[in-house]
């Protein structure tokens, strides 16, 4: 089906359900406000699958709606767009726009394949690597596509040298940049827009605070073991390569570095501003300890302190070129905020109306089920999901839904969410379900079925793996019991 003709069944599909909900009226039991924001729910979820209108404009309809709907007033429906974790992903990409500004992404990434060395199964390690551990700070979109030309450079000079081409490490290469892209971003709350969409609908409903080195403990250790397991299905199972080096290689990645220069002053201010902050999030329930009570420290805060640090700190000597000037930030990816927020502002309606705790209570047969088990089928869920509308949707739809059966059966939420996060960032096999795949996917390399046997088994593990998390980690980080 053509992305037209999609667009046109959704846009017509979406009003008629919602209408038809209203006309027919709610179930008995069931508050009318909370049937207004299910029907509301319906129309921007087909929306949001459809891509009827562009994602974050969707995502606007909640503050447009729920006052019209009656179901909130217009401050209560727009609050959650401007929630702190809104201004920790501002901040977040603000500081991830000065460091692709002077290349020290690109440097850092020649860095880490410079030692991954020129063997075939190394190379590919190496450019997951790089990819991974930029993701995790710079936007995933961003990352794959500043390393698919050197990664495309790769290919080229190996079909040079070989005279053939070779199509095993053509697709290992390149859906390892992509899937990179989307395993580092579980490593850190700005990583991904699910994970900080659990932590502000976490401190919206709940009061419960996830920090930012909170997050990392459990973030981190997924990513790389999804990482190591994501390698050795590429390189040993889906595409297995030959273990020997490839001519020429070292010598591509030096040209490359010796293009890049050495470190100039305004790339050594932004790595200085970027760690100082990366370790303030890392250390902050220390800093709030040593700091005086009546100072408040929040991640939002200091992400936003680090970007007007680009603001403030002159690129060179002491002229008025700083490093960071508004007009580069006319590329801020503004949509993921607004996705973000609009996906609250409809959670905090779905949970505020009793429509996830009516939802929970048909559920609730459902918890005399092993926990274990229903953590599974939630993850399972969000990744399927995933693939079909965007990770933040999925995460927006599901976490007032399962954080209400948690509550129902007498869970810990968390147990609950963390899959949810995690899990709704795992899709690998489709084009459509992430930028990172779809941006190797217009290399014209990769087809839709070489894609779907390498990231089916990714997928399946990475549903294993959030389970993991939740189940083993979770509890231990946030103090809470499971049965």
């Amino acid at each position: 089906m053509g992305a037209n003709k999609r667009r046109l069944i959704g846009l017509t599909i979406g009003p008629v359900i919602a209408g038809l909900m209203l006309l027919l009226g709610e179930p008995e039991g069931l508050d009318p406000h909370a049937w207004r924001v299910a029907a509301l729910t319906a129309l921007m979820a087909t929306w949001w699958v459809t891509e009827a209108l562009p994602i974050p404009v969707t995502a606007l309809l909640p503050a447009i709606c729920l006052p019209l709907m009656g179901v909130a007033s217009p401050e209560e429906a727009a609050a959650p767009y401007a929630n702190p974790m809104v201004m920790l992903f501002l901040g977040g990409f603000l500081i991830a726009m000065a460091v692709q500004r002077w290349g020290l992404h690109r440097r850092i990434a020649l860095l880490i394949l410079r030692v991954a060395g020129g063997r075939d199964d190394f190379l590919v390690a190496g450019f997951m690597l790089a990819t991974a551990l930029l993701s995790m700070w710079v936007s995933n979109t961003a990352t794959a596509a500043m390393m698919l030309p050197i990664g495309l450079s790769v290919i080229a000079l190996v079909e040079a040298s070989t005279g053939e081409s070779s199509r095993r490490l053509t697709l290992a290469l390149l859906l390892g940049i992509a899937f990179g892209a989307n395993i580092g971003g579980l490593g850190t709350l700005i990583g991904t827009p699910p994970n900080a969409f659990l932590a502000a609908y976490m401190g919206e409903r709940y009061d419960f605070q996830v920090g930012f080195g909170q997050w990392m403990l459990i973030g981190v250790p997924v990513s790389v073991t999804m990482l190591v397991f994501a390698w050795l299905m590429l390189t040993r199972v889906s595409f297995p390569l030959p273990r020997q080096p490839i001519a020429g290689v070292a010598d591509l990645i030096e040209r490359e570095r010796r293009q890049v220069g050495k470190i100039k002053t305004p790339e050594m201010r932004v790595a200085i501003i970027f760690a100082l902050t990366a370790v303030a999030w890392i250390f902050r329930p220390w800093l709030e300890g040593v700091m005086p009570e009546w100072i408040t420290i929040s991640d939002a805060g200091i992400a936003l302190m680090g970007a007007m640090a680009m603001f403030l700190v002159p690129a060179e000597g002491l002229r008025l070129r700083f490093l960071l000037d508004w007009e580069d930030t006319r590329a801020l990816p503004w949509g993921v905020l607004v996705l973000v927020g609009g996906g609250l502002s409809l959670g905090v309606a779905i949970e505020d109306s009793g429509l996830a705790g009516f939802i929970a209570g048909l559920l609730s047969g459902i918890g005399a089920w092993p926990t274990v088990s229903l953590v599974l089928i939630i993850a399972g869920l969000a990744a399927l999901m995933s693939h079909v509308t965007s990770n933040t949707a999925t995460a927006a739809t599901l976490l007032p839904l399962v954080t209400s059966l948690a509550l129902q059966i007498d869970v810990h939420p968390l147990l609950f969410a963390v899959p949810v996060a995690l899990a709704a960032s795992a899709a690998f096999m489709l084009p459509v379900a992430t930028p990172p795949n779809a941006i190797v996917f217009g290399s014209e390399k990769i087809t839709v079925p070489d894609m779907v046997r390498a990231g089916f088994g990714l997928t399946i593990g990475g549903a294993l793996l959030a389970t993991a998390a939740a189940y083993l980690i979770a509890p231990w980080l946030f103090g809470f019991s499971v049965s």
